[in-house]
């Protein structure tokens, strides 16, 4: 199955990855792009390497053409998805053409929340960006959310996280 989490910067999007998928300890690999494993969860991009940004956010942003080559060779396993990278309406068209099991997650909290913890982060991300981001999520979550077993994460004051 493909696990897709997508949601606004500073939302709680890697927290949720690392602490719902990510539970055994984690072992970076290469491929066509860098995976990490954890158990029999294959992830796309680092986890594990001590910084703010993991998953996806770890790929360059152009990453996408490899991204789908290793899509299609890792059909059959489970695979989480997380970041900006894959958060687009071609990306999950090309997924959905896989035939894969997929289940959407967005994960979400306020504004002011995600400012927080982006600052609290050393973060310089800005208010419009996160604006945006979280648009763009919710925009892709109610195009193919119901194709792909939609659920909403609230993580606002830690829910949905271990905060």
């Amino acid at each position: 199955m493909f696990y897709i989490i997508i949601g606004q910067s500073g939302g709680g999007k890697t927290t949720f990855t690392r602490e719902h998928f990510l539970k055994e300890p984690c072992e970076i690999y290469e491929d066509i792009i860098p995976l990490t494993r954890s158990g029999d969860i294959v992830a796309l991009g680092k986890y594990g390497i001590g910084k703010r940004t993991e998953g996806t956010d770890t790929l360059p942003y152009n990453a996408a053409p490899k991204i789908r080559k290793q899509l299609k060779r890792l059909k059959g396993k489970d695979v989480v998805l997380e970041g900006d990278r894959i958060n687009n309406p071609d990306m999950f068209r090309y997924i959905e053409s896989l035939g894969e099991p997929v289940k959407l997650y967005l994960v979400t909290c306020s504004l002011k929340t995600s400012m927080k913890r982006l600052r609290a982060a050393g973060s310089t991300i800005t208010l419009p960006f996160v604006k945006a981001t979280k648009s763009k999520a919710r925009n892709n979550f109610l195009q193919f959310g119901e194709r792909f077993n939609g659920e909403i994460i609230s993580t606002e004051g830690g829910e949905g996280i271990g905060v």
